[in-house]
This record gives structure tokens, C-alpha cells and sequence, in this order.
């Protein structure tokens, strides 16, 4: 009995010890943790409490950037070509914290107190709007057997699937514009205001300014797009720039965050817009935006910058006349003229020689109109320096100086012109029997025959027999002569045009002696309107080839508009000088004088009376007939349609030249009606350009009289 009794003693003993030493461990755990939480409280009230106050701050504050107008655009008369237009404008700028819920409670909210047009909702998106506002009703278009094992995503998509127009219409226009509202509030970053509504009215901007203490996060303000003062209107040389909903485009999103944009920023997308925007752009403002439990404050820490604004060299009431002159001469030669059956589109290039400045480029097509049956003129000014055409006889100047480069022909050297006999048959020849010709009577005639027996010479024949000329073993290696030469006019290169997308023309790669012939008289490669110009620009100057531009001046923006700082002004960019003696071009002004003011000229007949102080050359190209899509058109009887290109190019005056001008007009005549619209279109051009030039000197004088008065 007693052992007994010892042992459950000793039992009782080690039970006490071991609950001993568990309440033991108990208290060194809750020492501990005391301990612990004191050392941490500790740090965040005396150590780092700057740390958690700056955090907290930042919970309550975000920065803030606003966009600031782009830069003008002015004519170099500083005319206002492109300038900006204020619109009233409702944003959203989520606060710090905001959730879902309290961003539609807001969207909601708005959606009462303006109008919101909701036919940008896809089906898609009214009836996930359906499911989010009528989710019990949503739940009834599914039995518990259909969705019996099925995912949240797969049950969500059978839902979509049962719903109908039915109960589409249970939704109301204030619930379609308040989706709307809500997509708008997600669609930026949170550095920038999200656009809710552009275009608000004065009622609009109102009611919501009354209530901005109940839309946390909305607000009111002024904004900008791009409006066209001037004449010229919307012109297809100055650009687009992307709307606020589109941002940035995916193509070039990711080279515009690197430099700091957001997604929703808007830019130039095409041409001066797009090729100056970091100039036009400006420089955005910044701001701490801070949220109150009551409130919500801006404030200003760097103030933006408008964009700077650009001075063209384009004179803008040459470009609106000659626009006027293209477009009419287009309806009256396609109305009244069958020779221009196939005649579709004009371009004209007028520019200062002695600098390559850009005074006017003016581009028109002309589109049927179905329902009315009538021809309507649309801007392609872009044309002029991106589309090219074969352009015939205006490229003989750089022919016949390539000539006196190789030695091939000399200062008043005689050729005979009659058609060119090769062995094979087939034969050359110029528009007419020319007979014994010099070398700027060739350019006079607009002879063929000239120019191809100097080809023939500087390939290794000869340019004395027409009777049988034999065309085998020709060094072609002159087609690379020709064209290496020819670049030095700005032919077949850059014009170092500073805007984007500029076309070089097509290089003909048939290496035969036929198509060498054919080159020399501008039947091979292919050049735009703006290369033409600046090709004759460089004869005008005796070879100083300028880069073509449009961009005359940068000026920091400013409201003053009497007294505006310059940032930048473009110099002119000489690109090449060609290595001829003055003579040689003195023998090519002299024919090209000929041509227009010599009775036997090609262009005597249009500018017969014009005056003595203009010099060119015409040109036609012969082409086989294109429709609107760029394929080749057949007759009845199948056969591909000759047509000609007709050209001019010219410069003045004949001393010390200050305008140069180039004309083209695809498929403007047919071969067998001769078309004179070119010279035509380029005589009055010049015409209007000078008119111009007398008209503004009589202004200055006018103006200086009653300032000495």
C-alpha cells in the first residue's frame, strides 16, 4: 500500500515539473514577443518616423502632368497656318486609394449630369455591363446542372452566351454612359488626367463644377486641338496629330515612353507634326495632387511650355493661288478635253533656287463622285516629293552637260538629225526630221536624235551614221555615268527634303542599249516632282544643288506677335556643287531660253507674249494608261493604252534666277493629241508668283511712305 502511494507521488512530481516548465517556456514566449513588439514600435516612433511620415504623405499625394498647347505653325509671312483650339474638358485623376466600386459610384454620378454619346459599346461590352448590374438575374439564365463543375471563367462565358436582346434593353442610357465614363477613367496612366469628355458645353462645365466636392477625382478645365485659320486649311504638308483616345500609336508606343510620354499622350503622327514634334510638342506642366478626406488640391511645381512654333518657307498665298490654278485647269482639261481621258492628278513644285526654300508644292487628284457624276479635287501635296513618274525631254539640260563632262560633245557641235536605222530594223527617232542642229538648238527642238548619238559616243560607237547603226558591244558601264551625274542635279537621290517618307524614284535595271537611248532622253528612271525642281534649280545656279526645305525659322513660343525670339534659323544647306565650267551652263540656259522665247520652240506657242524673262524646258514621257489602283488598262481589243506624261520645268528670271518651278501631269495626253497644260500651268504659276512679288514691294512702299509721313 505504501509503495503504491510512493509511486503515484512520484508520478504526481513529474507531472508538476513538466507544467512547471511549459508555463516556463509560456512566459519566455510572451516575454519575447513584448519585447519585440516594443524594439518595433520603438523604430517606428523615434527611429524612422520620417520614413513613415514621408510614406504616408505619398499615400495621400501623386504627381500630376498636364499637357500644354503644341506650337504654331505660320507661313513665311507669318501667316497662322496651324494654330490651337480651346475646348471645354472634363478629366479624371484617380485619387490615392480609389477602388473599383468608388470609381463607378463616380462614373455613375457623372453620367447624370452630362451627355455621353454610347455607340462606341460593343455587344461584348453591354453585356458584361448587363452581368455586372443584374447579376441575380444573370444567375437565373443557368441552371445548378449546367454549371455544375465549371470554372469561374467558363461559367462566366456560358452567361454571355444566354444573353439576349431582351435583356440588353433592360439597360438604360445613363448605365451605357456611365460604362463609358468608367472605361475612360481606366485609360491613361496615373502621371496624367484621363479624358472623360472634350467638347463639354458652358451648362456642362457648370453643373459638374458645382459638384466637384461629391466626384472625388473629377475636374474641369480647357484644353486644345489643332484648328487651320488659313486658306490652305487643312493641308496635307502639315500632319495629323492622334487623339487623346488613340495615345500613342502601338507602332512607335515604345520609343515615345522612353522619352517620357504616356500612352495616352497625343502626337504628330505624319509629316511637320510627326518630323518636328519634339519642337511642336512643348513641355508638360507638373504638379502634386493631393487628396483630403473633404478635398482635393493641385499644386504647380513646374510650369509647362507651349511648343515652339515654326516659320515655313512656303509662301501661303502662292500655295492657295497655284492649288486654285491646278485644280481648275484638272476639271477643265478632264471635262472638256478628250486627250486627257486617262489624266488624273497634277503636281507643281515652286522653289528659290539659291537656297532650296520651298515656296509652294502643290499636289491635286481628281475622284469621281457616283452620285453626283462629277470630278472632285482632293490635297495631295505629299505627291510632290512621294510619288514618281517617267518625266521625258525635261531632263535633257543634265543630258547635254553630262555630254560636255565626257567630252563627248563640245560647245556648238553640229549633229544631223534623222531617224536613228539599227541593223536590227527597228529605229529612233525625234519628233521630227531636225536635220543639222547645234547643241542648244537640240534643247530648242527637244531633239532625240542629238542626245542619242552622244550616248552612242560615250559608250564606244559612233555618233556619225544614222543609217545602220549597230548597237552591240556598247559599254553600258555609261548607264552608271549618267545616273552618278545625274544625282548631282538631285535626280534619282534625296532632296534633302526635312519631311518624312520622301520616294527616290525607280531605277529602270534593263541593261540594253535601247533602254540607254531611252534614258538620255528621260524614258527610263523614274523621278518625283520636287527632284524636278530642284534638278533645274541647279541648272538655274550653274550647279549649286541647295536641299529642298520647308522649315525657314524656330521661334520660342510667345503671345507677342510683333516681337518674337528666335531659336533657331535654318541656313541654306548647300548638298553639291557640279564641277562644270560656267560656259557649259551658259549654253544650257541659252537653249533653254530658246525653247520657250524662240519662235521655233517647243513651249513658244505658251509662252509667246509671256515675257523675255523665262527660261525652261518642256518634256513628254511616253506611259502605258493606269487606273486609280496602279494596274495597266486594256482597250477592246486587249492592248495596253499609250498615253504621255507631260512636263515642264523652268526658272526666272533669265538673269540671276530667284524662282524655279516643275510641273507634272501623269497621263495627261494622248499620243496622237498633243496637250500644252504643263507649259501652260507652269507659265501662269510663275506669273502668279511674280505678281505676288510686285504686289508685296508696293506694300512695303506704301508702308514706308507713311512711316516717313
Amino acid at each position: 500500500m505504501i509503495e503504491k502511494l510512493g509511486q503515484q507521488i512520484e508520478e504526481l512530481n513529474k507531472l508538476l515539473k513538466t507544467e512547471v516548465f511549459r508555463i516556463y517556456l509560456l512566459k519566455v514566449f510572451c516575454l519575447s514577443l513584448l519585447i519585440f513588439i516594443g524594439i518595433r514600435l520603438y523604430q517606428m516612433q523615434v527611429i524612422y518616423i520620417e520614413t513613415y511620415r514621408s510614406y504616408l504623405s505619398q499615400s495621400r499625394t501623386a504627381n500630376l502632368q498636364k499637357s500644354m498647347p503644341r506650337g504654331l505653325i505660320y507661313d513665311r509671312n507669318f501667316e497662322v497656318l496651324v494654330a490651337n483650339e480651346a475646348i471645354n474638358v472634363i478629366t479624371y485623376h484617380a485619387p490615392p486609394g480609389t477602388t473599383v466600386p468608388m470609381m463607378r459610384e463616380v462614373a455613375a454620378n457623372l453620367a447624370t449630369l452630362i451627355e455621353i454619346n454610347t455607340q462606341s459599346l460593343t455587344e461584348r461590352d453591354l453585356k458584361d455591363l448587363y452581368l455586372l448590374l443584374f447579376p441575380d438575374e444573370a444567375n437565373t439564365l443557368i441552371n445548378s446542372e449546367e454549371g455544375h463543375g465549371l470554372s469561374s471563367d467558363q461559367y462566366y462565358q456560358l452567361q454571355l452566351s444566354r444573353i439576349h436582346e431582351r435583356q440588353l434593353e433592360k439597360l438604360t442610357e445613363q448605365d451605357k454612359a456611365s460604362q463609358i465614363i468608367f472605361n475612360n477613367m481606366n485609360q491613361g496612366t496615373n502621371l496624367t488626367s484621363n479624358l472623360i469628355k472634350a467638347g463639354a458645353t458652358p451648362k456642362e462645365i457648370a453643373v459638374v463644377s458645382e459638384r466637384l466636392a461629391s466626384l472625388p477625382g473629377i475636374d474641369v478645365g480647357v484644353d486644345w486641338i489643332r484648328a487651320y485659320p488659313s486658306v490652305l486649311g487643312e493641308n496635307s504638308i502639315f500632319g495629323r496629330v492622334s487623339s487623346y483616345e488613340a495615345g500613342l500609336p502601338a507602332t512607335s508606343a515604345s520609343h515615345y515612353l522612353a522619352y517620357g510620354y504616356q500612352l495616352n499622350d497625343r502626337i504628330g503622327l505624319s509629316q511637320l507634326e510627326s518630323y518636328y514634334e519634339s519642337l511642336l510638342g512643348g513641355y508638360k506642366s507638373q504638379y502634386y495632387f493631393t487628396s483630403e478626406t473633404d478635398s482635393s488640391t493641385f499644386e504647380e511645381i513646374y510650369q509647362g511650355q507651349s511648343g515652339f512654333e515654326l516659320v515655313l518657307t512656303l509662301d501661303s498665298q502662292l500655295q492657295a493661288e497655284v492649288d486654285l490654278l491646278l485644280s481648275k485647269k484638272l476639271l477643265t482639261l478632264k471635262e472638256s478635253m478628250d486627250t486627257a481621258k486617262y489624266l488624273r492628278e497634277g503636281y507643281v513644285v515652286i522653289l528659290n533656287p539659291n537656297t532650296g526654300e520651298i515656296l509652294s508644292m502643290n499636289g491635286k487628284i481628281m475622284e469621281l463622285n457616283p452620285k453626283t457624276n462629277n470630278y472632285e479635287i482632293r490635297d495631295n501635296a505629299l505627291g510632290t516629293f512621294q510619288s514618281a513618274f517617267t518625266v521625258g525631254s525635261v531632263v535633257k539640260g543634265a543630258t547635254l552637260l553630262a555630254g560636255y563632262e565626257s567630252k563627248a560633245t563640245s560647245i556648238g557641235q553640229t549633229r544631223y538629225d534623222t531617224p536613228l536605222k539599227f541593223v536590227d530594223g527597228s529605229q529612233k527617232a525625234s519628233w521630227r526630221n531636225l536635220g543639222t542642229i547645234n547643241d542648244t538648238m537640240a534643247l530648242m527642238y527637244s531633239s532625240n536624235v542629238y542626245f542619242m548619238l552622244q550616248t552612242l559616243l560615250m559608250a564606244g560607237g559612233s555618233d556619225q551614221d544614222t543609217s545602220e547603226v549597230n548597237l552591240s558591244n556598247l559599254d553600258f558601264t555609261v548607264f552608271e555615268s549618267y545616273r552618278n551625274f545625274f544625282s548631282q542635279f538631285g535626280l534619282g537621290v534625296s532632296t534633302g527634303i526635312d519631311l518624312p517618307n520622301e520616294s527616290l524614284g525607280l531605277k529602270d535595271r534593263t541593261k540594253t542599249a535601247a533602254k540607254l537611248l531611252d534614258y538620255t532622253i528621260g524614258q527610263a528612271d523614274t523621278y518625283t516632282t520636287m527632284q524636278m525642281a530642284q534638278y533645274v534649280g541647279t541648272v538655274a545656279t550653274k550647279g549649286k544643288r541647295f536641299a529642298t526645305q520647308i522649315v525657314r525659322d524656330i521661334y520660342i513660343p510667345s503671345n507677342d506677335k510683333t516681337n518674337k525670339q528666335l531659336f533657331h534659323s535654318f541656313s541654306a544647306n548647300l548638298l553639291n556643287i557640279v564641277d562644270l565650267d560656267e560656259k557649259y551652263f551658259d549654253r544650257v540656259h541659252q537653249g533653254f531660253k530658246m525653247a520657250l522665247q524662240d519662235s521655233r520652240g517647243t513651249g513658244a506657242k505658251v509662252f509667246n507674249g509671256a515675257g523675255n524673262y523665262f527660261a525652261g524646258k518642256t518634256g513628254t514621257a511616253q506611259e502605258f494608261a493606269r487606273d486609280e489602283a496602279g494596274k495597266l488598262i486594256k482597250d477592246t481589243d486587249g492592248n495596253f493604252i499609250r498615253v504621255h506624261n507631260i512636263t515642264f520645268v523652268g526658272y526666272a528670271p533669265l538673269e540671276n534666277p530667284e524662282v524655279a518651278i516643275a510641273v507634272i501631269l501623269p497621263q495627261g495626253e494622248l499620243p496622237s493629241q498633243a496637250n500644252l497644260a504643263a507649259q501652260e500651268i507652269g507659265r501662269d504659276a510663275l506669273n502668279i508668283y511674280f505678281n505676288i512679288q510686285k504686289n508685296q514691294a508696293n506694300l512695303v512702299t506704301e508702308n514706308e511712305k507713311e512711316n516717313n509721313a
